[in-house]
Protein backbone atom coordinates (compact mmCIF):
# COMPACT_ATOMS: atom_id res chain seq x y z
CA UNK A 1 0.00 0.00 0.00
CA UNK A 2 1.41 3.28 -0.47
CA UNK A 3 0.52 6.87 0.87
CA UNK A 4 0.93 10.70 0.75
CA UNK A 5 1.59 12.87 3.25
CA UNK A 6 -0.28 16.38 2.30
CA UNK A 7 0.74 19.55 3.64
CA UNK A 8 -0.93 22.61 2.56
CA UNK A 9 -2.82 20.97 -0.17
CA UNK A 10 0.59 19.74 -2.00
CA UNK A 11 2.21 16.38 -1.32
CA UNK A 12 5.38 16.34 -0.07
CA UNK A 13 6.75 12.81 0.50
CA UNK A 14 5.26 9.29 -0.60
CA UNK A 15 5.53 6.25 1.54
CA UNK A 16 4.78 2.64 0.68
CA UNK A 17 5.46 -0.76 1.93
CA UNK A 18 4.23 -3.06 4.62
CA UNK A 19 3.84 -0.12 7.08
CA UNK A 20 1.38 1.59 9.68
CA UNK A 21 0.29 5.00 7.75
CA UNK A 22 0.58 7.69 9.86
CA UNK A 23 -2.35 9.75 11.13
CA UNK A 24 -2.08 12.56 8.52
CA UNK A 25 -1.19 10.13 4.97
CA UNK A 26 -3.82 9.65 2.66
CA UNK A 27 -3.85 6.20 0.31
CA UNK A 28 -2.99 6.36 -2.84
CA UNK A 29 -4.25 4.61 -5.64
CA UNK A 30 -2.16 1.72 -6.72
CA UNK A 31 -1.62 3.21 -10.42
CA UNK A 32 -0.69 6.18 -8.94
CA UNK A 33 2.00 4.78 -7.21
CA UNK A 34 4.84 4.83 -9.53
CA UNK A 35 4.83 8.54 -10.03
CA UNK A 36 6.98 11.32 -7.92
CA UNK A 37 5.69 13.09 -5.41
CA UNK A 38 5.92 16.49 -7.61
CA UNK A 39 3.40 14.40 -10.04
CA UNK A 40 0.74 14.24 -7.13
CA UNK A 41 -1.80 16.41 -6.01
CA UNK A 42 -4.89 16.52 -3.50
CA UNK A 43 -7.71 17.37 -5.33
CA UNK A 44 -9.91 17.87 -1.70
CA UNK A 45 -11.26 14.36 -2.20
CA UNK A 46 -8.17 12.00 -3.39
CA UNK A 47 -4.50 11.79 -4.38
CA UNK A 48 -4.75 12.29 -8.41
CA UNK A 49 -2.12 12.69 -11.05
CA UNK A 50 -1.93 16.71 -11.89
CA UNK A 51 -1.05 15.58 -15.52
CA UNK A 52 -4.60 15.07 -15.98
CA UNK A 53 -5.77 18.20 -14.78
CA UNK A 54 -6.74 21.05 -16.83
CA UNK A 55 -6.73 24.18 -14.52
CA UNK A 56 -5.36 24.72 -11.03
CA UNK A 57 -5.82 27.23 -8.69
CA UNK A 58 -2.58 29.43 -8.22
CA UNK A 59 -1.25 30.91 -5.18
CA UNK A 60 0.83 34.16 -4.58
CA UNK A 61 3.42 32.50 -4.80
CA UNK A 62 3.11 31.03 -8.06
CA UNK A 63 2.66 27.83 -6.64
CA UNK A 64 -0.25 25.54 -8.67
CA UNK A 65 -2.76 23.87 -6.49
CA UNK A 66 -5.80 21.31 -7.05
CA UNK A 67 -7.96 23.12 -4.83
CA UNK A 68 -9.33 26.35 -4.59
CA UNK A 69 -7.75 28.19 -1.46
CA UNK A 70 -8.02 31.67 0.02
CA UNK A 71 -5.48 34.23 -2.35
CA UNK A 72 -5.70 31.27 -5.00
CA UNK A 73 -6.62 32.37 -8.92
CA UNK A 74 -8.56 29.44 -11.20
CA UNK A 75 -5.90 29.34 -14.35
CA UNK A 76 -6.26 26.78 -17.02
CA UNK A 77 -3.01 25.55 -18.13
CA UNK A 78 -1.52 22.19 -17.71
CA UNK A 79 0.53 21.25 -14.44
CA UNK A 80 3.76 21.91 -16.31
CA UNK A 81 2.52 25.33 -18.46
CA UNK A 82 4.69 28.44 -17.56
CA UNK A 83 2.49 31.46 -15.54
CA UNK A 84 3.12 35.07 -15.26
CA UNK A 85 1.90 37.51 -13.20
CA UNK A 86 0.67 40.95 -14.28
CA UNK A 87 -1.66 43.72 -12.91
CA UNK A 88 -4.71 40.99 -13.51
CA UNK A 89 -3.53 38.01 -11.87
CA UNK A 90 -1.94 35.03 -13.09
CA UNK A 91 -2.15 34.14 -16.57
CA UNK A 92 -0.26 31.80 -19.15
CA UNK A 93 3.13 32.95 -20.69
CA UNK A 94 2.66 33.84 -24.26
CA UNK A 95 5.46 34.77 -26.88
CA UNK A 96 5.86 38.86 -25.95
CA UNK A 97 6.78 37.49 -22.68
CA UNK A 98 9.63 35.00 -24.14
CA UNK A 99 10.78 37.41 -26.30
CA UNK A 100 11.07 39.50 -23.35
CA UNK A 101 13.18 37.11 -21.19
CA UNK A 102 15.07 36.74 -24.06
CA UNK A 103 16.19 40.34 -24.68
CA UNK A 104 16.77 40.46 -20.57
CA UNK A 105 19.26 37.23 -20.98
CA UNK A 106 21.04 38.45 -23.83
CA UNK A 107 21.47 42.16 -22.19
CA UNK A 108 22.73 40.42 -19.18
CA UNK A 109 25.48 38.63 -21.47
CA UNK A 110 26.41 41.76 -23.42
CA UNK A 111 27.18 43.52 -20.04
CA UNK A 112 28.90 40.61 -18.39
CA UNK A 113 31.05 40.55 -21.91
CA UNK A 114 31.68 44.46 -21.89
CA UNK A 115 33.05 44.29 -17.93
CA UNK A 116 35.37 41.53 -19.18
CA UNK A 117 36.70 43.80 -21.88
CA UNK A 118 37.16 46.37 -19.83
CA UNK A 119 39.68 44.84 -17.80
CA UNK A 120 41.21 43.17 -20.68
CA UNK A 121 44.00 45.71 -20.91
CA UNK A 122 44.17 48.36 -23.55
CA UNK A 123 47.14 50.26 -25.72
CA UNK A 124 48.68 53.02 -25.40
CA UNK A 125 51.47 54.55 -27.57
CA UNK A 126 52.14 57.62 -24.53
CA UNK A 127 56.03 56.19 -24.68
CA UNK A 128 56.52 56.63 -27.66
CA UNK A 129 55.52 53.25 -29.28
CA UNK A 130 52.70 51.24 -29.02
CA UNK A 131 52.65 49.36 -25.21
CA UNK A 132 49.86 47.45 -23.51
CA UNK A 133 48.40 48.23 -20.38
CA UNK A 134 47.05 46.40 -17.73
CA UNK A 135 43.02 47.16 -16.47
CA UNK A 136 41.85 45.19 -13.89
CA UNK A 137 40.42 47.37 -11.00
CA UNK A 138 43.13 47.98 -9.22
CA UNK A 139 44.85 48.59 -12.20
CA UNK A 140 42.40 51.39 -12.96
CA UNK A 141 42.96 52.54 -9.58
CA UNK A 142 46.64 52.53 -9.72
CA UNK A 143 46.71 54.75 -13.16
CA UNK A 144 44.33 57.13 -11.35
CA UNK A 145 46.64 57.64 -8.39
CA UNK A 146 49.52 58.29 -10.77
CA UNK A 147 47.55 60.61 -12.93
CA UNK A 148 46.58 62.53 -10.24
CA UNK A 149 50.18 62.25 -8.89
CA UNK A 150 51.13 64.26 -11.81
CA UNK A 151 48.91 66.65 -11.47
CA UNK A 152 49.79 67.78 -8.02
CA UNK A 153 51.62 71.69 -7.94
CA UNK A 154 55.01 71.91 -6.99
CA UNK A 155 56.22 68.36 -9.19
CA UNK A 156 59.53 68.75 -10.51
CA UNK A 157 60.36 69.14 -14.35
CA UNK A 158 62.05 65.59 -14.28
CA UNK A 159 58.84 63.77 -12.40
CA UNK A 160 58.20 60.46 -13.05
CA UNK A 161 56.65 57.91 -12.22
CA UNK A 162 56.81 53.80 -12.75
CA UNK A 163 53.59 51.93 -14.54
CA UNK A 164 53.25 48.38 -15.44
CA UNK A 165 53.11 48.01 -19.68
CA UNK A 166 54.16 45.76 -22.22
CA UNK A 167 56.26 46.61 -25.03
CA UNK A 168 55.84 45.18 -28.87
CA UNK A 169 57.58 41.70 -28.05
CA UNK A 170 55.09 41.73 -25.01
CA UNK A 171 57.57 42.10 -22.42
CA UNK A 172 56.12 43.01 -18.90
CA UNK A 173 58.05 45.77 -17.19
CA UNK A 174 57.66 48.89 -14.59
CA UNK A 175 58.54 51.00 -17.04
CA UNK A 176 59.31 55.24 -16.05
CA UNK A 177 56.79 57.48 -17.33
CA UNK A 178 57.11 61.37 -17.34
CA UNK A 179 53.55 63.56 -16.59
CA UNK A 180 52.76 64.05 -20.01
CA UNK A 181 53.52 60.53 -20.79
CA UNK A 182 51.20 58.67 -17.72
CA UNK A 183 48.61 61.32 -18.65
CA UNK A 184 48.22 59.98 -22.04
CA UNK A 185 48.20 56.54 -21.27
CA UNK A 186 45.42 57.35 -18.55
CA UNK A 187 43.45 59.31 -20.76
CA UNK A 188 44.01 56.54 -23.54
CA UNK A 189 42.58 53.99 -20.73
CA UNK A 190 39.54 56.10 -20.24
CA UNK A 191 39.03 56.14 -23.48
CA UNK A 192 38.65 52.76 -23.79
CA UNK A 193 36.34 52.07 -21.23
CA UNK A 194 34.54 54.53 -23.07
CA UNK A 195 34.64 53.14 -25.84
CA UNK A 196 33.47 49.68 -24.12
CA UNK A 197 30.76 51.62 -22.53
CA UNK A 198 29.44 53.03 -25.63
CA UNK A 199 29.43 49.98 -27.63
CA UNK A 200 27.11 47.88 -24.63
CA UNK A 201 24.99 51.00 -25.09
CA UNK A 202 24.76 50.12 -28.79
CA UNK A 203 24.05 46.72 -28.87
CA UNK A 204 21.43 47.33 -26.07
CA UNK A 205 19.48 49.79 -27.61
CA UNK A 206 19.54 46.94 -30.69
CA UNK A 207 18.12 44.28 -28.65
CA UNK A 208 15.58 45.86 -27.36
CA UNK A 209 14.51 46.72 -30.79
CA UNK A 210 14.29 43.64 -32.17
CA UNK A 211 11.61 42.43 -33.10
CA UNK A 212 11.84 38.56 -33.24
CA UNK A 213 14.21 35.73 -31.35
CA UNK A 214 16.29 35.12 -34.25
CA UNK A 215 17.40 38.90 -34.54
CA UNK A 216 18.12 39.16 -30.69
CA UNK A 217 20.31 36.30 -30.83
CA UNK A 218 21.79 37.49 -34.09
CA UNK A 219 23.44 40.17 -31.72
CA UNK A 220 26.76 39.34 -30.24
CA UNK A 221 29.82 41.19 -28.99
CA UNK A 222 32.29 40.77 -31.54
CA UNK A 223 35.71 41.53 -30.31
CA UNK A 224 37.75 44.37 -31.88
Amino acid sequence: MSYAIVENDLVTHLLSGDLVAPENAVAVDVLLSSLPADRLAWDGAAIVDVATLEAFFVGEDGVKYAVAGDGRQEVECSYDAELVKDVDGWRLVNAADQLAALKASRIAVLTATCAEAIVSGYSSSALGSEHQYPSKQTDQINMMGSVTDSLLPGQTVDWSTPFWCADESGAWAFRPHTASQIQGAGADGKAHILECQTKLGQLSVQVMAAASAEAVEAIVWEAE
